[in-house]
């Protein structure tokens, strides 16, 4: 027998059926298949393991006091201009802002640029005692020979805030205002009578020889008071006149002191030089207080509470009739709607082109041989009490 070459012998893969081949190549194509897809599937879980174990580096947030507001801004991105940053610092990749969480950085929550203002009268405080109407006061030296110079004090201020805005708003700053020490909010009223570059003076309340009449309330100096009752009432009005530049006798009702009173009596004198060593200025409602502390004397004054043609005439008939200058120290009181306007007119009608409007402390005085007493006439008109 003749032996046949090996490579003539047909192999398994020959010998196989057609179907047995598609079998294996289908196995095989399955398994090629499912060892790749088991490939990418750890390729792509891999990444995301790691990303737990260690974060990604991210961008160091500035300081909420950089100068650089991209991300700390509650601005929107398009209101957002380009800041040129400083040459030390490294810019952030432009996809900086997308990838930074709006928890990172809290929005800063910033106040309007603009605040609403009060526009009736500005917010004040007391203040000690100062030359609150020295911006107005011109010296008596330069008022012209033939000009007169008046000085007026609206006792009565501060009771009705309504007023007082009035007074503040329509009545020239050289008028000077008087206060009861009785006012609740008299700090307030004397701030802001200072604000408004105003003297001030408090009432010192003093009871009269007939109290029956009069009733100057529970801190009045006087008649029936000790001489230590004197001192505690003149303490507890000097502490209510914290600011004021000066102590008057006279209120809202006139001059409460007919004759000279309780201000002429020698038991005054120890109260005016207290008054004088705190630096105080004494306004007397009359000439017959027989003033000897520094101050002014008052030379006329107006009832305020009547109408309004008494108060034109009254006005008029304060100005000398034959032009002859001289220093006028006008009391007014109280304070009223009418007596506000009629004032205000008055101040800036024809009768000011005659007259200069200074503050009371420009008539100040030592009091011996008083100056003011010869401008008050026996006709001038004063509060019947």
């Amino acid at each position: 027998m003749q032996n046949r070459p090996a490579s003539s012998r047909a192999g398994l893969w020959q010998r196989l059926p057609v179907i047995g081949r598609l079998l294996i190549a289908f196995w095989a194509v399955l398994l090629a298949g499912g060892a790749g897809a088991a490939a990418f599937l750890f390729h792509q879980h891999k990444p995301v393991v790691l990303a737990k174990v260690t974060s990604p580096a991210r961008p160091e947030v500035p300081p909420a006091h950089s100068s650089s507001s991209i991300v700390s801004t509650p601005m929107p991105r398009e209101a957002i201009r380009p800041v040129s940053a400083p040459e030390t610092q490294t810019p952030a990749p432009p996809e900086t802002a997308e990838v930074i969480s709006a928890k990172a950085v809290p929005p800063t929550v910033t106040a309007p640029s603009t605040a609403v203002t009060q526009q009736a009268l500005p917010s004040v405080t007391p203040s000690m005692p100062t030359d609150s109407a020295a911006a107005v006061r011109p010296p008596l030296a330069a008022i012209p020979a033939d000009k007169t110079a008046i000085a007026i004090v609206l006792q009565g201020f501060g009771y009705s805030d309504a007023l007082t805005y009035d007074v503040l708003a329509r009545i020239p700053a050289p008028v000077a205002v008087g206060i009861s020490p009785y006012v609740s909010n008299i700090g307030d009223i004397i701030a802001r009578a200072h604000a408004s570059h105003r003297e001030v003076y408090v009432t010192l309340p003093m009871q009269s020889a007939h109290p029956e009449r009069v009733d100057e309330g529970p801190h009045a100096l006087g008649y029936g008071n000790s001489a230590a009752d004197d001192q505690r009432e003149l303490e507890w009005c000097l502490s209510r006149a914290t600011g004021a530049e000066g102590l008057t006798d006279a209120s809202e009702n006139g001059d409460d002191q007919p004759g000279g009173g309780y201000a002429t009596s020698p038991d005054f004198a120890p109260i005016a030089s207290v008054i004088s060593s705190k630096g105080l200025l004494y306004l007397a409602g009359s000439a017959q207080d027989g003033r000897h502390t520094r101050g002014m004397t008052a030379t006329a004054w107006i009832d305020g509470d009547t109408d309004a043609a008494t108060l034109d005439s009254r006005l008029a008939a304060l100005l000398p009739q034959k032009g002859k200058p001289t220093k006028i120290l006008l009391m007014v009181g109280p304070v009223t709607p009418v007596m506000i306007d009629r004032l205000a007119n008055w101040l800036k009608g024809p009768a000011a082109a005659s007259f200069v409007l200074v503050p009371p402390s420009s008539f100040v005085d030592s009091g011996i041989g008083n100056e003011q007493a010869a401008n008050l006439s026996s006709d001038s008109p004063v509060a019947p009490l």
